[in-house]
């Protein structure tokens, strides 16, 4: 259940001893646990302080005195049952509010089921801050239950580390605790942003008893850590201003990333200047929000199957603003060009490049390297339209291709249902989009949209667990309507997320696109093979109505668009959590797509012979 203290519960003097602050009346049990109670209290408000404003605390009894110290903060605290799905709600919530989320455990195992959430936020740079209790030095390594070794944990996942140590009554330690507080934060969010890692030591008892309780802290002065996005290097940007006036063949590259508002128009802007077109992620906001004709394509997974334009269009110099797209596409394309200079622009000087293309380095914010590179070349880019041109011939030819096959889709085809959720998700609304088949459908079949919309993902490491979880916990952090799109598999290793729609403030239109089983597995070399149902197709045979019902949730199966589009539509508008199941076919599924392939190939091989 969601809380959160808009008033102090009490005040003490911040700089004193809990044994001072609280009265010398307090003795010892009462005493020791109230100080774990002070320890937790000044750790906590200074996060508040650095900024943090969402929690995720797991319910537990070494980390008590953690969970009292965020309950009676102005941080808005959700409480789950589960650590997993924790995890990943807190991920989501920080991806979706862009700032850091603090996440609670209590000792031994449950801090090991943070892990595939701190693996993903680690690979997409999302700022976690991980507050794992433990036990004291003295019961470690003795056989005492739920004790694990927690000393660096996460390993080289985390930005950084700290063994925070058992609370001690003296000015400097509290003092220093609250210094951990406020670091975490900035180790989090500064590029690249990330998880952090705090293991806090309890000696019992945790805690005091309740009519010894100290009083809850004041509220803390602010302190300002959120990271300014990174200028680029005059120099860095003037060489590749250089390169961009002597080479007219140019693209830009915008990977998944929920950026800056303004990087769509400074993107847009770049591209009439450079002549270059825009290759936007489905999970780009450059993607969306553009009037054609554009500059900004988004059908380049459906054209650059193509090997005759890809063989006759090689590009002589690529700039990529942030991560790598989704594309595999894009990446057999790049690699049809080996000579192609590749210049990556990143705050954290990463290596975003899964094909180690990238030549070059800018450490910069995409959006401050783009409003850069545009007044470098201001009046000096000799632009070749017919570059342009081409790729916006392209881009047209796929979509006429793609609107065929879509308007004549009558059964659920997992390619159109992109394209259907979108004409009804509202002008505020988010998409989160899952992992496996379903963002590569939105790359393909929904090229793009003129509204302007905000898509997630969970493209670090790129799984399938947590997708549900991370939807949920980004919703908490929107303000108009979420929806959400998987796969089967995805939702069944994820069920646990849904007992966070019961505390309030959490609500989704899921529609989980049902082909029982692995449907991408249908598409790859393993297909062929004699035991593919049992090692990769693995057929289920789930209805997941059970699953709704057993969170208390609306359900629905559709079995037409209109259904669909009319079902989904309504949740929208109403915020609500609803289940909406679509049943598909693997077989079917992949012939649909080899079919809409096979009539691009053809189509822009006859245009471009």
């Amino acid at each position: 259940m969601p809380s959160r203290v808009t008033e102090p519960l009490g005040t003490r003097d911040a700089a004193a001893p809990a044994s001072e602050a609280h009265g010398a009346e307090v003795r010892g049990a009462d005493a020791h646990g109230a100080l774990n109670v002070t320890w937790s209290d000044r750790f906590v408000s200074a996060l508040h302080a650095a900024g943090v404003r969402d929690a995720v605390v797991c319910s537990g009894s070494r980390s008590a005195p953690l969970a009292i110290a965020f309950g009676r903060s102005p941080i808005e605290t959700r409480v789950s049952l589960d650590e997993r799905a924790a995890g990943f709600f807190a991920l989501g919530l920080a991806k979706a509010a862009r700032r850091p989320v603090a996440l609670v455990c209590t000792s031994g195992s449950a801090a090991a089921n943070f892990f595939p959430a701190v693996v993903e936020a680690s690979s997409a740079r999302v700022p976690l801050i991980v507050a794992t209790a433990d036990r004291p030095p003295e019961l470690r390594d003795t056989g005492a239950p739920q004790t694990i070794d927690q000393i660096k944990l996460f390993g080289g996942l985390v930005r950084w580390f700290v063994e925070v140590g058992v609370p001690e009554d003296a000015r400097a330690m509290l003092d220093y605790v609250s210094s951990l507080g406020t670091r975490a934060v900035a180790e989090a969010w500064h590029a690249p942003a990330g998880p952090v890692h705090l293991n806090f030591a309890f000696r019992e008892p945790l805690l005091p008893s309740p009519e010894a309780l100290p009083p809850a802290p004041a509220p803390a002065p602010e302190t300002h850590v959120a990271p300014e996005p990174l200028r680029a290097p005059e120099r860095a940007i003037e060489r590749l201003a250089k390169m961009v006036r002597s080479l007219r063949r140019g693209l830009i590259l915008c990977g998944p990333d929920e950026g800056a508002a303004d990087l769509s128009h400074r993107v847009a802007r770049l591209a009439e200047v450079t002549g270059y077109p825009v290759l936007a992620d489905p999970a780009s906001p450059v993607r969306y929000g553009h009037a054609a004709p554009s500059p900004v394509l988004g059908a380049y997974d459906a054209f650059l199957r193509s090997p005759t334009f890809a063989d006759r269009f090689g590009p002589e110099i690529v700039i990529q603003l942030g991560a790598a797209l989704t594309s595999k596409a894009f990446h057999g394309y790049a690699a049809r060009h080996p000579g192609t200079v590749h210049v990556i622009v990143d705050p954290a000087q990463g290596w975003r490049s899964p094909a180690r293309r990238g030549r070059e380095r800018i450490a910069a914010d995409p959006g401050e390297a783009a409003a850069a590179l545009l007044e470098s070349l201001e009046g000096s880019a000799d632009p070749l339209p017919s570059w342009r041109q081409e790729f916006e011939r392209a881009e047209g030819a796929a979509r006429e291709v793609i609107a065929r096959h879509l308007g004549r889709a009558e059964a659920f085809e997992e390619g159109a249902i992109f394209p259907a959720l979108l004409d009804v998700l509202p002008e505020a609304g988010t998409l989160y989009a899952g992992n496996s088949m379903a963002i590569r459908d939105l790359d393909t079949f929904a090229p793009s949209h003129p509204r302007r919309l905000r898509v997630l993902t969970n493209r670090g490491a790129s799984g399938i667990d947590g997708v549900l979880s991370s939807a949920l916990g980004a919703s908490a952090a929107s303000e108009g309507p979420l929806l959400l799109v998987l796969g089967d598999l995805s939702f069944h290793m994820d069920l646990n997320a849904l007992h966070m729609v019961r505390g309030g403030g959490v609500q989704a239109t899921v529609v989980i696109v049902n082909n029982n089983g692995g449907g991408i597995f249908s598409f790859l070399p393993a297909a062929r093979h004699a035991d593919f149902e049992r090692w990769f197709g693995t057929p289920h045979g789930l209805s997941f109505e059970p699953a709704a019902a057993l969170y208390h949730l609306p359900y629905a199966r559709p079995r037409s668009w209109e259904e669909l589009k009319q079902r989904a539509g309504a949740s929208l508008l109403a915020r609500t959590t609803e289940v909406i199941e679509i049943r598909t076919e693997r077989e079917r599924n992949r012939a649909w797509h080899q079919t809409v392939w096979d009539d691009l190939i053809f189509v822009l091989g006859r245009t471009f012979a």
